[in-house]
């Protein structure tokens, strides 16, 4: 039984591990976006916002 419980909150705390990456990642992209440059040099990084 306390076995299964420790198992429960390593998985637990893998997921939320992997989401924390995953949304500073998607926040950099977002910031890196947000502060491009108004000439459209950098478009080529963000056509999948386009």
């Amino acid at each position: 039984m306390q076995t299964a419980m420790i198992l429960i909150y390593i998985v637990m705390f893998i997921i939320a591990f992997f989401l924390s990456l995953v949304s500073v990642r998607y926040f950099i992209t977002m910031w890196k976006y947000k502060n491009r440059k108004k000439d459209g040099s950098e478009d080529d990084d963000f056509k999948k916002f386009d």
